[in-house]
Protein backbone atom coordinates (compact mmCIF):
# COMPACT_ATOMS: atom_id res chain seq x y z
CA UNK A 1 0.00 0.00 0.00
CA UNK A 2 1.47 3.35 -1.06
CA UNK A 3 1.65 5.93 1.71
CA UNK A 4 2.01 9.70 1.55
CA UNK A 5 3.50 11.54 4.49
CA UNK A 6 4.41 15.18 5.07
CA UNK A 7 6.30 16.73 7.95
CA UNK A 8 7.20 20.36 8.59
CA UNK A 9 10.82 20.88 9.63
CA UNK A 10 12.75 23.92 10.84
CA UNK A 11 16.47 24.00 9.98
CA UNK A 12 18.25 24.11 13.34
CA UNK A 13 21.92 23.79 12.50
CA UNK A 14 23.91 27.03 12.28
CA UNK A 15 25.10 26.62 8.71
CA UNK A 16 21.80 25.53 7.19
CA UNK A 17 21.46 22.95 4.44
CA UNK A 18 24.83 23.37 2.74
CA UNK A 19 26.85 20.73 0.84
CA UNK A 20 27.60 18.33 3.71
CA UNK A 21 24.02 18.15 5.06
CA UNK A 22 22.71 17.86 1.49
CA UNK A 23 25.02 14.90 0.90
CA UNK A 24 23.85 13.29 4.15
CA UNK A 25 20.22 13.68 3.05
CA UNK A 26 20.96 12.13 -0.36
CA UNK A 27 22.81 9.21 1.22
CA UNK A 28 19.93 8.56 3.62
CA UNK A 29 17.31 8.80 0.86
CA UNK A 30 19.15 6.23 -1.23
CA UNK A 31 18.13 3.66 1.41
CA UNK A 32 14.46 4.07 0.50
CA UNK A 33 12.26 3.45 -2.52
CA UNK A 34 9.86 6.32 -1.74
CA UNK A 35 9.84 9.54 -3.71
CA UNK A 36 11.19 12.09 -1.19
CA UNK A 37 11.13 15.86 -1.66
CA UNK A 38 11.77 18.99 0.39
CA UNK A 39 9.87 22.24 -0.22
CA UNK A 40 10.76 25.76 0.77
CA UNK A 41 8.10 28.16 -0.39
CA UNK A 42 7.61 27.50 -4.11
CA UNK A 43 10.92 25.68 -4.55
CA UNK A 44 10.79 21.87 -4.57
CA UNK A 45 13.93 19.73 -4.35
CA UNK A 46 14.33 16.03 -4.99
CA UNK A 47 16.12 14.65 -1.93
CA UNK A 48 18.31 12.48 -4.15
CA UNK A 49 19.98 15.53 -5.71
CA UNK A 50 22.57 17.59 -3.83
CA UNK A 51 22.21 20.43 -6.34
CA UNK A 52 18.43 20.57 -5.95
CA UNK A 53 18.76 20.56 -2.16
CA UNK A 54 21.27 23.41 -2.36
CA UNK A 55 18.80 25.36 -4.53
CA UNK A 56 16.50 25.60 -1.49
CA UNK A 57 18.99 28.06 0.08
CA UNK A 58 17.76 26.80 3.45
CA UNK A 59 19.61 28.68 6.18
CA UNK A 60 19.21 28.39 9.94
CA UNK A 61 15.57 28.96 10.86
CA UNK A 62 14.20 28.12 7.39
CA UNK A 63 10.90 26.28 7.37
CA UNK A 64 10.77 23.26 5.07
CA UNK A 65 8.13 20.68 4.25
CA UNK A 66 9.32 17.09 3.83
CA UNK A 67 7.14 14.95 1.56
CA UNK A 68 7.50 11.22 0.99
CA UNK A 69 5.37 8.98 -1.21
CA UNK A 70 5.85 5.22 -1.22
CA UNK A 71 5.56 2.04 0.78
CA UNK A 72 8.46 3.02 3.07
CA UNK A 73 7.47 6.70 3.39
CA UNK A 74 7.01 6.55 7.15
CA UNK A 75 10.49 5.16 7.76
CA UNK A 76 12.02 7.59 5.24
CA UNK A 77 10.43 10.62 6.90
CA UNK A 78 11.54 9.41 10.31
CA UNK A 79 15.17 9.04 9.20
CA UNK A 80 15.33 12.41 7.41
CA UNK A 81 13.71 14.20 10.35
CA UNK A 82 16.33 12.62 12.63
CA UNK A 83 19.11 14.18 10.52
CA UNK A 84 17.57 17.62 10.98
CA UNK A 85 16.93 17.07 14.69
CA UNK A 86 20.55 15.98 15.17
CA UNK A 87 21.61 19.18 13.34
CA UNK A 88 23.59 17.02 10.90
CA UNK A 89 26.11 16.44 13.71
CA UNK A 90 27.43 19.99 13.29
CA UNK A 91 27.66 20.49 17.05
CA UNK A 92 30.20 17.63 17.20
CA UNK A 93 32.20 19.08 14.29
CA UNK A 94 32.46 22.55 15.84
CA UNK A 95 34.40 21.13 18.79
CA UNK A 96 37.41 20.58 16.52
Amino acid sequence: MTKTLTKDIVVQNRSGVHARPSTMIVQECNNFKSDIKLRRGGVVADCRSVLELLSLAACNGSELRLEAVGDDAEEAVSCIVALFEDRFNEDELSMW
